[in-house]
């Protein structure tokens, strides 16, 4: 242990001195890298930092940690730490042995560091043909940005701890509206041209690339426009820059390749990052205006606060553990509806996860549509639904953002027929605004007929043991009993409600 530093199973104990970005190396493998400025909270006579909880499922045995100036490189700390009682090393890799880093959004990445120089040229080629399409088949004015322009810009080379590419382009129009057409339609020509891509929002989008050493290579192209004199670029940022600093584009060089760029790319990574935008940051966090954000959130993409937290669910263990047989809820409904001549009835499956309720409700006979923000989970029961020979129509819903009950409520509000709405330990998941809009799109829906039925769990259950772990809930008071929903040695309190709207 040295300059007060100790690292433990938990975290790290630092002095409020220690300054800059700091690389944590576990046996001369960078796994992270954190300033105790943005990480550090006071514990003790100087700051803790806890790891990264993506990262904590890799601390299983013994490794010798370093702490690293990133700057300089020099080493401020050496220590070997004991995690578990497990005997051999802590890895922090793929798959495939592949080493893994966690990167500025907080997911394990193979960073450009641990890129052989042909994968390189690969990311590079497609880098020149996504901005040739962008710019000739799209009509956009498309550059350099982000980390792409930043490594450009510094030392000519993709910036070793990032994992992504980046591409911007200035938008023609001054309205949000505008703006996102404009979006749209560079989407479908990208896709009419071959290119896989995901929108992100309604002012960006993901080019995915697959690469020869097996993974995939993301090249994300951000929208910016002015509205009055005011710069706004997607991520949030927004202020003044004059628009002479991004057009007529210019060249920088990056991998050995002339790249277009902004006329005055240093201004633009001023804006982007900073004064301090030479000096290499890992631990770089943006210091985002809150005003901005819920601009931006509300013109161009709606709240998802609880995305995060679910894509890693259903992508870590402990999704394999979610149960595949019907709840008890769901043949608590079933049952209730045989009673009520319910029957085959449209059922919507609000909050669906693994859909495993659905395919339930579909292998009774029920048309059944899967409503929920994450797609991953539904992914985990492709192969149940074939098994069983069911249909489940699957449609995005984000209760989160009010354009998403309201779009979604329509189209379903306007079908002909009646509708059951079903949601099982979706209530207490959701915050007081995601709560009203579950009441809105239920009611939209139902304005025909039809039933709510909820199950969710009560306050009386908030401090017991959970069968996933804790996660955040907010408890609705209402108790009914026990040996409803019970899973593993979990057996919570829970409510059930059924619940008819007026016309």
């Amino acid at each position: 242990m040295t300059r007060n530093i100790d690292v433990t199973p938990q975290g790290l104990h630092v002095p409020s001195s220690l300054t800059g970005a700091i690389d944590v190396l576990f046996d001369g493998q960078r796994v992270w890298s954190f300033s105790v400025a943005h990480d550090g909270r006071p514990g003790g006579r100087g700051q803790t930092v806890s790891w990264p909880k993506i990262l904590r499922r890799h601390l299983d045995g013994t490794a010798d940690v370093e702490l690293r100036d990133h700057a300089t490189r020099e080493v401020v700390h050496s220590q070997t730490v004991r995690f578990s009682e497990s005997s051999g090393r802590v890895t922090v890799v793929d798959s495939d042995g592949n080493p893994l880093a966690v990167d500025k959004s907080g997911r394990l990445q193979r960073d450009f560091t641990h890129t052989d120089s042909s994968v390189r040229v690969e990311i590079m080629d497609a880098l020149e043909r996504v901005l040739h399409d962008l710019t000739e088949e799209c009509g956009l004015d498309a550059f350099l940005t982000y980390g792409c322009l930043l490594g450009a810009v510094r030392n000519g080379r993709m910036i070793g701890h990032d994992s992504d590419a980046d591409l911007g382009f200035l938008s023609k129009y001054t309205h949000p509206f505008d703006v996102i057409r404009e979006t749209a339609a560079a989407v479908r020509t990208m896709r009419s041209l071959g290119w896989k891509t995901v929108r992100m929002s309604g002012a960006n989008f993901k080019v995915w690339v697959p690469l020869p050493d097996g993974r995939r290579c993301g090249i994300d192209v951000f929208g910016c426009f002015y509205i009055g004199d005011d710069f706004y670029f997607t991520a949030s940022l927004g202020g003044r820059l004059d628009r002479s600093a991004l057009l007529p584009v210019s060249t920088v060089t990056l991998e050995g390749r002339q790249i277009a760029a902004p006329a005055r790319h240093e201004e633009v990574l001023e804006f982007a990052y900073g004064s301090g935008w030479r000096v290499p940051d890992p631990a770089f966090h943006y210091d985002l205006d809150p005003a901005t954000v819920k601009r931006m959130e509300a013109w161009f993409r709606s709240a998802r606060r609880r995305l995060r937290f679910w894509q890693d669910f259903y992508k870590g263990p402990d999704s394999d553990r979610v149960p595949t047989e019907p709840s008890l809820f769901a043949r608590w409904v079933q049952q209730r509806m045989v009673d009520q001549g319910i029957g085959p009835a449209d059922v919507l499956d609000v909050g669906a996860g693994t859909g495993r309720d659905s395919i339930y409700f579909a292998a009774q006979g029920h048309q059944v549509t899967a409503l929920d923000f994450v797609p991953a989970g539904f992914r985990k029961t492709r192969a149940l639904r074939v098994k069983q020979g069911v249909k489940v129509v699957r449609r995005p819903l984000n209760l989160e953002d009010l354009r998403s009950v309201l779009v979604t409520g329509a189209r379903l509000a306007h079908q002909p027929g009646t509708r059951q709405v079903y949601a099982r330990g979706l209530l207490d998941t959701l915050g007081p605004t995601d709560r009203d809009n579950l009441w809105r799109f239920a009611s939209m829906v139902q304005r025909r007929g039809g039933e709510t039925y909820l199950e969710f769990r009560t306050p009386t259950s908030r401090h017991e043991r959970k069968f996933f772990g804790p996660h955040a809930r907010t408890f609705v008071h209402r108790e009914t009993g026990r040996d409803l929903a019970p899973l593993g040695e979990e057996n919570p309190h829970i409510c059930r409600l059924v619940l008819r709207w007026t016309p």
